[in-house]
Protein backbone atom coordinates (compact mmCIF):
# COMPACT_ATOMS: atom_id res chain seq x y z
CA UNK A 1 0.00 0.00 0.00
CA UNK A 2 2.99 2.46 0.94
CA UNK A 3 3.96 1.57 -2.33
CA UNK A 4 1.34 2.47 -4.48
CA UNK A 5 0.92 5.51 -2.53
CA UNK A 6 4.22 6.92 -3.29
CA UNK A 7 3.01 5.93 -6.35
CA UNK A 8 0.29 8.15 -6.90
CA UNK A 9 1.89 11.28 -5.61
CA UNK A 10 4.72 10.77 -8.19
CA UNK A 11 2.31 10.67 -10.97
CA UNK A 12 0.27 13.71 -9.83
CA UNK A 13 3.17 15.38 -10.23
CA UNK A 14 3.29 14.32 -13.81
CA UNK A 15 -0.32 15.15 -14.21
CA UNK A 16 -0.47 18.51 -12.33
CA UNK A 17 3.49 19.97 -11.77
CA UNK A 18 7.23 19.39 -11.89
CA UNK A 19 9.07 16.36 -10.45
CA UNK A 20 11.71 14.40 -9.82
CA UNK A 21 13.03 11.74 -13.14
CA UNK A 22 15.48 9.58 -13.71
CA UNK A 23 17.90 10.36 -16.57
CA UNK A 24 17.82 7.21 -18.45
CA UNK A 25 19.95 4.59 -16.10
CA UNK A 26 22.30 7.45 -14.60
CA UNK A 27 25.30 6.05 -13.61
CA UNK A 28 26.43 3.42 -11.15
CA UNK A 29 28.81 5.86 -9.35
CA UNK A 30 28.56 9.71 -7.80
CA UNK A 31 28.49 12.48 -10.05
CA UNK A 32 30.91 15.81 -8.91
CA UNK A 33 30.25 18.13 -12.00
CA UNK A 34 27.71 19.11 -14.35
CA UNK A 35 28.48 21.14 -17.37
CA UNK A 36 26.18 22.04 -20.42
CA UNK A 37 27.79 22.43 -23.77
CA UNK A 38 27.21 22.66 -27.53
CA UNK A 39 23.77 20.77 -26.96
CA UNK A 40 24.96 18.13 -24.70
CA UNK A 41 24.86 17.71 -20.81
CA UNK A 42 28.77 16.36 -20.16
CA UNK A 43 28.98 14.49 -16.74
CA UNK A 44 31.56 13.68 -14.69
CA UNK A 45 32.48 11.86 -11.52
CA UNK A 46 33.37 8.53 -9.94
CA UNK A 47 31.62 5.88 -12.15
CA UNK A 48 32.35 3.40 -14.75
CA UNK A 49 29.06 2.38 -16.23
CA UNK A 50 26.24 4.66 -18.01
CA UNK A 51 22.74 4.02 -18.91
CA UNK A 52 22.22 1.69 -16.49
CA UNK A 53 25.38 -0.11 -16.73
CA UNK A 54 24.83 -0.63 -20.36
CA UNK A 55 28.01 1.23 -21.70
CA UNK A 56 31.09 1.78 -20.06
CA UNK A 57 32.06 4.93 -19.84
CA UNK A 58 34.84 5.76 -16.45
CA UNK A 59 34.64 9.34 -14.82
CA UNK A 60 33.49 10.98 -17.76
CA UNK A 61 30.32 10.79 -19.92
CA UNK A 62 27.68 12.87 -21.95
CA UNK A 63 23.60 12.78 -21.75
CA UNK A 64 22.22 14.44 -25.13
CA UNK A 65 18.14 15.09 -25.76
CA UNK A 66 17.14 12.73 -27.78
CA UNK A 67 20.41 10.00 -28.55
CA UNK A 68 20.66 9.26 -24.72
CA UNK A 69 24.13 8.29 -23.05
CA UNK A 70 27.38 8.79 -25.01
CA UNK A 71 31.29 7.93 -24.36
CA UNK A 72 33.45 11.41 -25.13
CA UNK A 73 35.89 10.40 -27.01
CA UNK A 74 38.23 7.30 -28.25
CA UNK A 75 38.73 4.95 -25.07
CA UNK A 76 36.53 4.05 -22.31
CA UNK A 77 37.07 7.11 -20.39
CA UNK A 78 39.55 8.26 -17.59
CA UNK A 79 42.19 6.00 -16.54
CA UNK A 80 43.84 5.02 -13.02
CA UNK A 81 41.36 6.44 -10.75
CA UNK A 82 39.09 7.79 -13.27
CA UNK A 83 37.63 10.37 -11.12
CA UNK A 84 36.61 13.76 -12.92
CA UNK A 85 36.10 16.87 -10.44
CA UNK A 86 35.78 19.70 -12.77
CA UNK A 87 35.03 21.00 -16.35
CA UNK A 88 35.05 23.79 -18.07
CA UNK A 89 35.49 25.84 -21.82
CA UNK A 90 39.14 27.15 -22.68
CA UNK A 91 40.10 27.65 -26.30
CA UNK A 92 37.10 25.73 -28.22
CA UNK A 93 38.30 23.23 -25.78
CA UNK A 94 36.59 20.92 -23.34
CA UNK A 95 38.65 21.10 -19.89
CA UNK A 96 38.25 18.29 -17.72
CA UNK A 97 39.72 18.22 -14.56
CA UNK A 98 40.23 15.35 -11.66
CA UNK A 99 42.23 12.41 -10.76
CA UNK A 100 43.10 10.05 -13.35
CA UNK A 101 46.28 8.51 -14.87
CA UNK A 102 45.22 8.84 -19.30
CA UNK A 103 41.85 9.66 -20.33
CA UNK A 104 40.81 8.39 -24.04
CA UNK A 105 43.52 8.45 -26.35
CA UNK A 106 45.74 10.90 -24.21
CA UNK A 107 48.33 9.86 -21.66
CA UNK A 108 47.40 13.06 -19.79
CA UNK A 109 47.44 13.41 -15.43
CA UNK A 110 44.97 14.79 -14.06
CA UNK A 111 44.26 17.68 -16.87
CA UNK A 112 43.13 17.10 -19.72
CA UNK A 113 41.44 18.71 -23.06
CA UNK A 114 38.97 17.18 -24.91
CA UNK A 115 38.69 18.80 -29.05
CA UNK A 116 35.07 18.03 -30.10
CA UNK A 117 36.01 19.07 -34.12
CA UNK A 118 38.57 15.96 -34.11
CA UNK A 119 36.63 13.83 -31.31
CA UNK A 120 40.10 13.24 -29.47
CA UNK A 121 41.84 14.18 -25.68
CA UNK A 122 45.40 15.52 -25.38
CA UNK A 123 47.24 16.55 -22.06
CA UNK A 124 46.81 20.23 -20.80
CA UNK A 125 50.46 21.67 -20.22
CA UNK A 126 52.14 18.24 -19.53
CA UNK A 127 49.04 17.70 -16.78
CA UNK A 128 49.63 18.31 -12.84
CA UNK A 129 50.77 16.12 -10.20
CA UNK A 130 47.37 15.76 -8.13
CA UNK A 131 43.94 16.03 -7.85
CA UNK A 132 42.23 19.12 -10.02
CA UNK A 133 38.95 20.30 -7.65
CA UNK A 134 38.44 23.78 -9.24
CA UNK A 135 39.13 25.26 -13.03
CA UNK A 136 37.91 28.60 -14.19
CA UNK A 137 38.78 31.16 -17.36
CA UNK A 138 40.05 34.79 -16.33
CA UNK A 139 40.94 37.29 -18.38
CA UNK A 140 42.37 34.33 -21.14
CA UNK A 141 44.11 32.32 -19.10
CA UNK A 142 43.07 28.83 -17.84
CA UNK A 143 43.17 28.91 -13.51
CA UNK A 144 43.47 25.90 -11.75
CA UNK A 145 42.82 24.40 -8.41
CA UNK A 146 43.77 21.24 -6.68
CA UNK A 147 45.74 19.15 -4.42
CA UNK A 148 48.93 19.36 -6.55
CA UNK A 149 52.69 20.81 -5.74
CA UNK A 150 53.57 20.33 -8.90
CA UNK A 151 52.92 21.29 -12.89
CA UNK A 152 53.72 20.14 -16.49
CA UNK A 153 56.87 18.59 -17.81
CA UNK A 154 59.68 19.21 -16.94
CA UNK A 155 57.67 19.86 -13.51
CA UNK A 156 57.73 23.10 -12.32
CA UNK A 157 56.99 23.70 -8.83
CA UNK A 158 53.83 25.61 -8.05
CA UNK A 159 51.40 24.28 -5.35
CA UNK A 160 47.56 24.13 -5.39
CA UNK A 161 46.73 27.06 -7.78
CA UNK A 162 48.30 27.60 -11.20
CA UNK A 163 47.32 29.54 -14.28
CA UNK A 164 47.67 28.18 -17.59
CA UNK A 165 47.78 30.73 -20.92
CA UNK A 166 48.18 28.26 -23.47
CA UNK A 167 51.44 27.89 -23.96
CA UNK A 168 52.92 28.24 -20.99
CA UNK A 169 52.59 27.75 -16.53
CA UNK A 170 52.42 30.86 -14.74
CA UNK A 171 52.85 30.96 -10.52
CA UNK A 172 49.49 33.64 -9.02
CA UNK A 173 52.46 34.82 -6.90
CA UNK A 174 55.90 33.91 -8.63
CA UNK A 175 57.70 34.60 -4.96
CA UNK A 176 55.97 31.96 -2.93
CA UNK A 177 55.01 29.35 -5.27
CA UNK A 178 54.77 26.65 -2.72
CA UNK A 179 53.18 28.73 -0.01
CA UNK A 180 50.54 31.11 -1.51
CA UNK A 181 47.77 28.55 -0.01
CA UNK A 182 48.05 26.49 3.07
CA UNK A 183 46.13 23.53 4.49
CA UNK A 184 43.54 23.12 1.56
CA UNK A 185 42.62 24.03 -1.72
CA UNK A 186 40.65 26.11 -3.73
CA UNK A 187 37.02 24.64 -4.61
CA UNK A 188 35.65 27.79 -6.77
CA UNK A 189 36.40 30.42 -8.52
CA UNK A 190 34.22 33.81 -8.46
CA UNK A 191 34.55 36.90 -10.64
CA UNK A 192 32.65 39.52 -8.47
CA UNK A 193 33.34 43.64 -9.01
CA UNK A 194 36.37 42.91 -11.51
CA UNK A 195 37.92 41.43 -8.87
CA UNK A 196 39.25 37.69 -8.84
CA UNK A 197 37.98 35.37 -5.62
CA UNK A 198 39.70 32.23 -4.65
CA UNK A 199 37.31 30.31 -2.42
CA UNK A 200 37.97 26.77 -1.10
CA UNK A 201 39.02 24.82 1.96
CA UNK A 202 42.44 26.39 2.57
CA UNK A 203 42.49 27.50 6.20
CA UNK A 204 45.82 30.50 5.24
CA UNK A 205 47.97 31.92 3.03
CA UNK A 206 51.67 33.19 2.94
CA UNK A 207 52.93 31.26 5.95
CA UNK A 208 49.87 31.29 8.18
CA UNK A 209 47.84 34.67 7.52
CA UNK A 210 44.47 33.86 8.62
CA UNK A 211 43.20 36.52 7.22
CA UNK A 212 43.38 34.72 3.87
CA UNK A 213 41.22 32.10 5.11
CA UNK A 214 38.80 30.03 2.64
CA UNK A 215 38.06 33.19 0.78
CA UNK A 216 40.89 35.67 -0.87
CA UNK A 217 41.25 38.06 -3.89
CA UNK A 218 43.81 36.99 -6.65
CA UNK A 219 45.40 40.61 -7.96
CA UNK A 220 46.51 39.30 -11.33
CA UNK A 221 48.25 42.91 -11.76
CA UNK A 222 50.62 42.93 -8.56
CA UNK A 223 50.58 39.11 -9.06
CA UNK A 224 49.46 38.30 -5.35
CA UNK A 225 46.56 37.45 -3.05
CA UNK A 226 44.64 40.04 -1.02
CA UNK A 227 42.54 39.67 1.79
CA UNK A 228 38.68 39.65 0.58
CA UNK A 229 37.16 40.80 4.05
CA UNK A 230 37.88 42.73 7.13
CA UNK A 231 40.55 40.97 9.44
CA UNK A 232 39.11 38.52 11.90
CA UNK A 233 35.30 38.82 9.48
CA UNK A 234 35.71 35.52 7.90
CA UNK A 235 34.52 32.40 7.19
CA UNK A 236 34.40 29.72 9.68
CA UNK A 237 34.92 26.90 7.47
CA UNK A 238 35.10 25.73 3.92
CA UNK A 239 33.66 27.38 1.10
CA UNK A 240 32.31 25.20 -1.60
CA UNK A 241 30.49 27.04 -4.09
CA UNK A 242 30.45 30.87 -5.12
CA UNK A 243 28.57 32.48 -8.16
CA UNK A 244 26.93 36.05 -8.85
CA UNK A 245 23.40 36.44 -9.15
CA UNK A 246 21.27 39.70 -7.77
CA UNK A 247 24.23 42.03 -7.90
CA UNK A 248 25.95 40.13 -4.95
CA UNK A 249 28.89 37.18 -4.51
CA UNK A 250 26.20 34.59 -3.41
CA UNK A 251 28.89 31.90 -1.22
CA UNK A 252 27.66 28.23 -0.02
CA UNK A 253 29.81 25.78 2.39
CA UNK A 254 30.44 24.47 5.54
CA UNK A 255 30.55 27.49 7.64
CA UNK A 256 28.13 28.46 10.04
CA UNK A 257 29.47 32.19 9.88
CA UNK A 258 30.98 34.72 8.01
CA UNK A 259 31.47 38.01 9.78
CA UNK A 260 28.64 38.64 11.65
CA UNK A 261 26.37 36.76 8.83
CA UNK A 262 25.19 32.92 9.29
CA UNK A 263 24.09 30.24 7.66
CA UNK A 264 25.24 27.79 4.98
CA UNK A 265 24.49 30.34 2.47
CA UNK A 266 25.67 34.23 2.87
CA UNK A 267 26.28 37.02 0.29
CA UNK A 268 29.07 39.44 -0.07
CA UNK A 269 28.77 43.22 -1.31
CA UNK A 270 32.42 43.72 -1.80
CA UNK A 271 32.94 44.79 2.07
CA UNK A 272 30.94 42.66 3.94
CA UNK A 273 28.97 39.48 4.49
CA UNK A 274 25.12 39.22 4.67
CA UNK A 275 22.53 36.44 5.70
CA UNK A 276 19.95 34.80 3.37
CA UNK A 277 17.14 34.77 5.34
CA UNK A 278 15.56 31.07 5.20
CA UNK A 279 18.88 29.90 3.71
CA UNK A 280 19.74 26.29 5.73
CA UNK A 281 21.65 26.36 8.44
CA UNK A 282 22.54 22.94 9.18
CA UNK A 283 24.60 20.44 6.52
CA UNK A 284 26.55 22.30 3.59
CA UNK A 285 25.76 24.04 0.39
CA UNK A 286 27.47 21.82 -2.21
CA UNK A 287 26.54 24.28 -5.66
CA UNK A 288 24.86 27.15 -6.86
CA UNK A 289 23.19 27.94 -9.98
CA UNK A 290 21.45 31.43 -10.75
CA UNK A 291 18.88 31.21 -13.81
CA UNK A 292 17.07 34.36 -14.84
CA UNK A 293 15.23 35.70 -11.45
CA UNK A 294 15.72 32.21 -9.89
CA UNK A 295 18.88 30.80 -7.56
CA UNK A 296 18.98 27.46 -7.23
CA UNK A 297 20.78 26.01 -3.75
CA UNK A 298 21.62 21.83 -3.45
CA UNK A 299 24.12 20.05 -1.07
CA UNK A 300 23.53 18.05 2.03
CA UNK A 301 21.02 19.86 3.96
CA UNK A 302 17.88 18.61 4.27
CA UNK A 303 15.76 21.77 5.67
CA UNK A 304 15.32 25.63 5.41
CA UNK A 305 16.15 27.97 8.10
CA UNK A 306 12.41 28.11 8.77
CA UNK A 307 11.98 24.10 9.43
CA UNK A 308 10.85 23.77 5.62
CA UNK A 309 11.42 20.29 4.19
CA UNK A 310 13.76 20.78 1.12
CA UNK A 311 15.67 17.31 1.09
CA UNK A 312 19.13 18.71 -0.32
CA UNK A 313 18.27 21.02 -3.19
CA UNK A 314 15.83 24.35 -3.25
CA UNK A 315 15.26 27.50 -5.21
CA UNK A 316 15.40 31.00 -3.94
CA UNK A 317 13.35 33.82 -5.54
CA UNK A 318 13.96 37.16 -6.64
CA UNK A 319 11.82 38.20 -3.83
CA UNK A 320 13.49 36.04 -1.24
CA UNK A 321 10.86 33.41 -1.60
CA UNK A 322 12.40 30.06 -0.67
CA UNK A 323 10.48 26.54 -2.64
CA UNK A 324 10.68 23.22 -2.17
CA UNK A 325 11.82 21.02 -5.47
CA UNK A 326 9.27 18.42 -5.42
CA UNK A 327 10.54 15.56 -2.68
CA UNK A 328 14.29 16.83 -3.17
CA UNK A 329 16.77 13.99 -3.47
CA UNK A 330 18.33 11.75 -1.46
CA UNK A 331 19.57 10.19 0.70
CA UNK A 332 23.50 11.81 0.82
CA UNK A 333 24.66 14.77 -1.09
CA UNK A 334 23.97 16.61 -4.08
CA UNK A 335 27.17 18.23 -5.77
CA UNK A 336 26.61 20.06 -8.83
CA UNK A 337 23.68 21.75 -11.28
CA UNK A 338 22.84 22.58 -14.52
CA UNK A 339 20.75 23.97 -16.62
CA UNK A 340 19.66 21.83 -20.14
CA UNK A 341 17.29 21.33 -22.48
CA UNK A 342 14.86 23.76 -20.62
CA UNK A 343 15.49 21.74 -17.65
CA UNK A 344 17.55 21.31 -13.84
CA UNK A 345 19.89 18.66 -13.71
CA UNK A 346 21.10 17.70 -10.42
CA UNK A 347 23.85 14.95 -9.86
CA UNK A 348 25.33 13.97 -6.51
CA UNK A 349 26.39 10.67 -4.44
CA UNK A 350 22.58 10.38 -4.19
CA UNK A 351 19.71 7.60 -5.62
CA UNK A 352 16.50 8.77 -5.22
CA UNK A 353 14.21 10.94 -4.78
CA UNK A 354 13.46 13.03 -1.50
CA UNK A 355 10.40 10.33 -0.82
CA UNK A 356 12.35 7.27 -2.24
CA UNK A 357 10.03 6.37 -4.29
CA UNK A 358 12.02 6.60 -7.30
CA UNK A 359 14.94 5.33 -7.85
CA UNK A 360 18.09 7.64 -9.78
CA UNK A 361 21.28 6.50 -10.57
CA UNK A 362 23.04 9.72 -8.97
CA UNK A 363 21.69 12.27 -11.45
CA UNK A 364 17.88 13.26 -12.03
CA UNK A 365 16.00 16.03 -13.88
CA UNK A 366 13.47 18.19 -12.66
CA UNK A 367 10.40 19.03 -14.86
CA UNK A 368 7.02 18.57 -16.32
CA UNK A 369 8.51 15.61 -18.63
CA UNK A 370 10.69 13.48 -18.61
CA UNK A 371 14.23 13.94 -20.31
CA UNK A 372 13.56 14.27 -24.01
CA UNK A 373 15.46 10.24 -24.90
CA UNK A 374 12.59 8.90 -22.93
CA UNK A 375 10.16 10.50 -25.75
CA UNK A 376 12.62 9.75 -28.55
CA UNK A 377 12.68 5.74 -28.44
CA UNK A 378 15.18 5.60 -25.61
CA UNK A 379 14.60 4.34 -22.44
CA UNK A 380 18.36 2.81 -21.14
CA UNK A 381 20.81 0.68 -23.18
CA UNK A 382 20.02 -2.31 -24.17
CA UNK A 383 15.94 -1.32 -24.41
CA UNK A 384 13.80 1.01 -25.96
CA UNK A 385 9.63 1.42 -26.68
CA UNK A 386 7.96 1.49 -29.90
CA UNK A 387 5.33 3.07 -30.89
CA UNK A 388 3.58 1.48 -33.78
CA UNK A 389 1.98 3.83 -36.47
CA UNK A 390 -1.54 2.18 -35.54
CA UNK A 391 -0.92 3.12 -31.66
CA UNK A 392 0.63 -0.33 -30.71
CA UNK A 393 3.25 -0.34 -27.96
CA UNK A 394 6.30 -2.81 -27.47
CA UNK A 395 8.81 -3.12 -25.53
CA UNK A 396 12.45 -3.84 -27.61
CA UNK A 397 15.66 -5.45 -26.36
CA UNK A 398 18.86 -4.28 -28.14
CA UNK A 399 20.53 -6.04 -25.93
CA UNK A 400 20.06 -9.27 -23.65
CA UNK A 401 17.24 -8.36 -20.94
CA UNK A 402 17.52 -11.59 -18.58
CA UNK A 403 15.90 -11.88 -15.05
CA UNK A 404 13.65 -8.70 -14.91
CA UNK A 405 10.24 -8.06 -14.03
CA UNK A 406 8.07 -5.73 -15.47
CA UNK A 407 4.64 -3.97 -14.37
CA UNK A 408 2.14 -1.77 -15.28
CA UNK A 409 0.47 1.05 -13.32
CA UNK A 410 -2.57 3.58 -14.52
CA UNK A 411 -2.55 7.12 -12.77
CA UNK A 412 -4.43 6.17 -9.93
CA UNK A 413 -1.70 3.30 -8.70
CA UNK A 414 -3.46 0.48 -9.80
CA UNK A 415 -0.93 -2.62 -10.97
CA UNK A 416 -2.70 -3.74 -14.25
CA UNK A 417 0.03 -6.31 -14.88
CA UNK A 418 2.94 -7.91 -13.27
CA UNK A 419 4.75 -10.71 -15.74
CA UNK A 420 8.62 -12.05 -15.33
CA UNK A 421 10.91 -10.56 -18.15
CA UNK A 422 13.32 -12.25 -20.06
CA UNK A 423 14.19 -10.91 -23.93
CA UNK A 424 17.06 -11.82 -26.00
CA UNK A 425 18.23 -8.85 -28.21
CA UNK A 426 15.38 -7.80 -31.06
CA UNK A 427 12.77 -9.39 -29.26
CA UNK A 428 9.41 -7.31 -28.79
CA UNK A 429 7.14 -7.80 -25.78
CA UNK A 430 4.08 -6.44 -26.10
CA UNK A 431 2.63 -3.60 -23.36
CA UNK A 432 -0.95 -4.60 -22.58
CA UNK A 433 -2.70 -0.77 -22.92
CA UNK A 434 -6.26 -0.56 -21.64
CA UNK A 435 -8.56 1.33 -24.48
CA UNK A 436 -9.52 3.84 -22.16
CA UNK A 437 -6.26 6.51 -22.73
CA UNK A 438 -4.56 8.14 -20.56
CA UNK A 439 -1.20 7.62 -18.73
CA UNK A 440 0.57 4.80 -18.04
CA UNK A 441 3.68 3.78 -15.82
CA UNK A 442 5.90 0.98 -17.24
CA UNK A 443 8.52 -0.08 -14.48
CA UNK A 444 11.11 -2.35 -15.19
CA UNK A 445 13.23 -3.78 -12.45
CA UNK A 446 16.39 -6.19 -12.27
CA UNK A 447 17.44 -9.20 -9.97
CA UNK A 448 19.79 -6.33 -8.15
CA UNK A 449 17.24 -3.72 -7.51
CA UNK A 450 18.15 -1.12 -10.63
CA UNK A 451 14.81 -0.06 -11.35
CA UNK A 452 13.46 2.30 -14.91
CA UNK A 453 10.31 3.93 -15.22
CA UNK A 454 8.97 5.34 -18.29
CA UNK A 455 5.32 6.99 -19.01
CA UNK A 456 3.11 6.40 -21.35
CA UNK A 457 0.26 8.10 -22.77
CA UNK A 458 -1.58 5.81 -25.82
CA UNK A 459 -4.13 7.71 -27.81
CA UNK A 460 -8.08 6.91 -26.54
CA UNK A 461 -9.44 3.74 -27.98
CA UNK A 462 -5.92 1.98 -28.89
CA UNK A 463 -5.20 -1.07 -26.93
CA UNK A 464 -3.04 -4.60 -28.22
Amino acid sequence: MRQILAAILSWGSWLWGQTWYDVNGGTDGPIDVLYAWQGALYVGGRFQNIGGNALQAQGIARFVAGQGWQRVGPGLGAGGTGAIYAITEYQGKLIVGGEFAGIGNSSAQNLAAYDPTTNTWSAVGGGVSGPVYALAVYDGELLVGGGFTQVGNPPQYIAYFARWNGSQWLAPDPSNTSQLLMGGVPRAFGLFQNKLYVAGSFVAGYYNNTDLAYLAIWNKAQQRLDPAYPSGQGPNNNIWCATVWNGKLYIGGDFTIAGSASGKLVTFDGNQFQSVPGAPTSGSVRALLPVGSDLYVAGSFTSLGNGTVVNRVAKLSSTGSWSALGSGLGPTIVSSLAWYNNALYAGGSFTQDGGGSLNVGYIAAYGTSAPAALHQGFLAQPFYIERLPEGVYFLVAQGSLQDKRLRLWDAAGHLLHESPLSLNPGDKYPLLLPPTGGLYLVEIQGATGERYTFKVVPPLGVSY
